[in-house]
């Protein structure tokens, strides 16, 4: 029988995949890259029974039962879970999305793949002649975390060998996002399993496109414990070429000044005060990371924004579906907060409701933001800054929360309920800015911290999960990592919606 803890992350599990579906205008399931249904058109059920989560799907001519183990990805509007059929050893991918993002090419992504691991062997030999390639794969292995997005293999000339792995252009975008932690953790798995082999290297060949963003993770990797290499390549080229990692790292980032926004939330306030009919609380005005609108917020859940200065314009609801707020619908507005308050709280009456379920990490924050203390009684609770928005080269990302020690060191805090094989190395994109920053004095200068005299230390990277949703690989990913690095693990209870508790908080790597 499953445990309370294995019917909580199933359910869990569950609500995720069936929000998703509910919030496509035509949602599919697709299975190894063929359509199995138009969930438009058929039936289908997600239940847990007997310690398992069950999908089943069926029209007047066909039906299939899955098993559904874990979530593979999440990518934009999309969801790719391992699964198993009925008796089946092996795990396969169903990914549930939008029609109109389901590709139709002319051969089948199989194919794609198939055909993608006979050039990139072919290039592999030319290009190394002598060495023998063992273990060359590139199917779906969920008890190693191996995912069929990479063909990877061993490259072995006596006893010694590196690993590779190669990535082709026609991918999705999380599959270049989530590549350097699935190369680092296939090294480690034949490092485990080659006792009386050698493995010092990992070579990554990547399509252009996935090049910057692995090349600047790379530098913060640790050289002693692995010699990583990136390689550009694609197919259709004659030969591969080497990246120097040295010429990446300087992540240059902007940032927006926190006075701007600020000014805002204080002229929107009163605005949404009156129209709220009185207190705001327990709800939370945001600037947004541009410093455009005020967000309004019932424990993480945007339920209205306001946006100009001049001449300030209200917007309630849900993402999706904005209406106007005006003298005609100002009691639908109230009516609207009062339910997602009392439907949005940790003793909900109905816990299956979108207001529940919706930006669960967004809750998360909204409960840390009241009390960060309860990460780490070191953390200031004055200074902390939720969805401070970093601008690289790279992309326009936004760290979850930024906030300094009571010894004025930065700290950048990473959150996630699910499990998350790239947890660290996402962790470690918002450190590289967070930095960048810090070494050309920007925080202060754009009015963060006032007062505070920062460390020159680097900044610490709390990494924040529930205790029992860390991935199995997340330490091991870790090891790998720069030791300048330093990562804090911390663990929370299950049930945080109703009161947050560290079950622990650890250094992730003792041998520092």
């Amino acid at each position: 029988m499953a445990s309370p803890r294995d019917s909580d992350f199933l359910l869990e599990m569950q609500r995720e995949i069936e929000a998703l579906v509910n919030s496509l205008a035509h949602p599919i399931v697709v299975e190894d890259e063929v359509e199995l249904f138009d969930l438009t058109a058929a039936r289908w059920k997600l239940t847990v029974e007997f310690g398992k989560l069950l999908f089943e799907a069926w029209n007047a001519e066909r039906s299939i039962a899955r098993r559904v183990e874990a979530v593979s990805f999440r990518d934009r509007g999309r969801i790719g879970v391992f699964v198993r059929k009925p008796g089946g050893r092996e795990t396969g991918t169903l990914e549930f999305r939008e029609l109109e993002l389901a590709e139709q090419p002319a051969v089948s992504r199989v194919a794609i793949r198939a055909r993608y691991r006979k050039e990139f062997m072919a290039l592999l030999k030319r290009e190394y002649p002598g060495w023998h390639f063992e273990h060359v794969s590139n199917r779906s292995d969920l008890e190693h975390s191996l995912s069929t997005w990479y063909t990877r293999g061993l490259a072995r000339q006596g006893r010694t060998g590196w690993a590779f792995l190669g990535l082709g252009e026609n991918e999705p975008v999380a599959a270049a996002d989530a590549l350097l932690a699935h190369g680092l953790i296939w090294l480690d798995l034949l490092r485990a399993r080659s006792e009386r082999l050698t493995v010092p290297a990992l070579k990554l060949f990547l399509p252009p496109a996935a090049v910057r963003l692995n090349a600047h993770r790379a530098v913060c990797l640790n050289s002693r414990a692995a010699q990583v290499e990136i390689l550009e390549w694609k197919t259709g080229n004659d030969r591969p070429a080497s990246m120097d990692c040295a010429d990446f790292g300087n992540v240059e980032t902007g940032l927006a000044p926190r006075r701007q926004g600020e000014l805002l939330v204080e002229a929107h306030t009163p605005l949404l005060r009156e129209w709220a009919g009185g207190s705001l609380e327990p709800m939370d005005l945001v600037a947004d990371p541009a410093g455009h609108l005020t967000s309004l917020r019932v424990r993480g859940l945007e339920v209205a924004r306001v946006e100009g200065q001049i001449n300030p314009q209200i917007y309630f609801g849900l993402e999706g579906s904005w209406q106007k707020l005006d003298e005609s619908n100002r009691q639908d507005f109230r009516r609207f907060l009062k339910q997602v308050l009392e439907l949005r709280a940790a003793q909900s009456k109905n816990k299956s409701h979108e207001f529940y379920r919706l930006q669960s990490e967004r809750w998360l924050e909204s409960l840390l933001l009241r009390d960060i203390t309860k990460i780490d009684p070191d953390l200031l609770p004055q200074f902390i800054y939720p969805q401070v928005p970093a601008f690289s080269s790279l992309d326009r990302g936004v760290i979850d929360i930024l906030g300094v020690t009571r010894r004025g060191r930065l700290a950048v805090i990473e959150l996630k309920l699910h499990e998350e094989i790239s947890l660290p190395i996402q962790g470690l994109d918002y450190w590289l800015r967070v930095k960048w920053l810090a070494d050309r004095h920007q925080f202060q200068e754009r009015g963060y911290f006032r007062g505070v005299e920062l460390s020159p230390a680097p900044p610490l990277l709390y990494l924040v999960c529930p205790a029992f949703r860390f991935h199995s690989t997340t330490e091991r990913v870790i090891r790998y990592l720069d030791s300048s690095i330093e990562i804090i693990q911390v663990g929370l209870n299950d049930q945080w919606r109703e009161g947050i508790r560290v079950l622990f908080r650890r250094a992730a790597r003792d041998d520092r």
